[in-house]
């Protein structure tokens, strides 16, 4: 149904990654501010393990995908509806913050990522126009699937429930890929060469139900090299999760 131009919009968060599980200070404080985690919701969405992150000892962590492979996010309701287009706005930065910390209190974006929105049809023009400008304004270099209008372009998400995803907009942290895309096997080595901790990465994510295509070729690829904290009991859920995945074909 089309709301009326004045009538509040319901927005939540198309999370990809550690924003959902990360223990960071700021963003305990964020997700405690911002969202109403008992609404969360799996989605269907086209992710990969394509962007190297330096603060994450050179492995890999989720970007959207350009070829469309299909994976598996979740949408967490934003705790409070937005009154005015502005509020999109306040969210936005508010989501922008959490993922990079040390940006500029008006910033959305920055050169390996931004902060990206979603409006499902029949949304007023004046709220989009206003995300427009204020996401030129304050993101001027977009990343690859993010349009110069601040709109990340995949499809809007699909539930895995099969039930409606009743929200107005959503928004979500859109980062760069590398040039050449990494295969499971390069993506997996990376986590397999380092002991600093940043293989929690993978596994917080397939707890925590955020997963990739490449999930199953990825621990393979570890299983295979055996690196020492793969025995750690922290990570014992993700991997009964995985290995019951390939008992049952799923």
């Amino acid at each position: 149904m089309r709301p009326l131009d004045d009538a509040p919009l319901r927005g939540g968060i198309l999370i990809i990654g550690s924003l959902l599980w990360d223990p960071n200070g700021a963003r305990v404080a964020w997700r405690a501010a911002r969202l109403a985690p008992q609404g969360k919701r799996s989605v269907a969405a086209p992710v990969y393990y394509g962007r190297r992150s330096r603060s994450r000892g050179n492995t890999f962590t989720m970007t959207f995908d350009t070829s469309g492979s299909s994976g598996a996010a979740v949408v967490v309701p934003l705790a409070s509806y937005a009154a005015q287009p502005q509020d999109v706005v306040s969210d936005a930065g508010a989501l922008w913050k959490a993922e990079h910390p040390t940006a500029a209190a008006d910033s959305l974006g920055a050169e390996w990522g931004c902060a990206a929105s979603l409006f499902r049809p029949g949304v007023p023009n004046a709220w989009l126009e206003d995300w427009c400008r204020a996401f030129r304004a304050r993101a001027p270099r977009p990343v690859s699937l993010v349009d110069d209008r601040g709109i990340l372009q995949i499809e809007w998400p699909t539930p895995t429930d099969g039930r409606d995803l009743s929200f107005d907009f959503l928004l979500a942290t859109a980062t760069q890929g590398e040039c050449t895309r990494p295969t499971p096997e390069v993506v997996a080595d990376a986590w397999v060469d380092q002991d600093q901790g940043h293989e929690k990465y993978f596994f917080e994510n397939v707890r925590n139900g955020i997963r990739t295509a490449d999930d199953q070729m990825i621990w393979a690829r570890m299983l295979e090299r055996r690196p020492p904290w793969l025995a750690r009991s922290a990570y014992a859920t993700a991997q009964q999760m995985l290995a019951s995945e390939l008992k049952t074909g799923a």
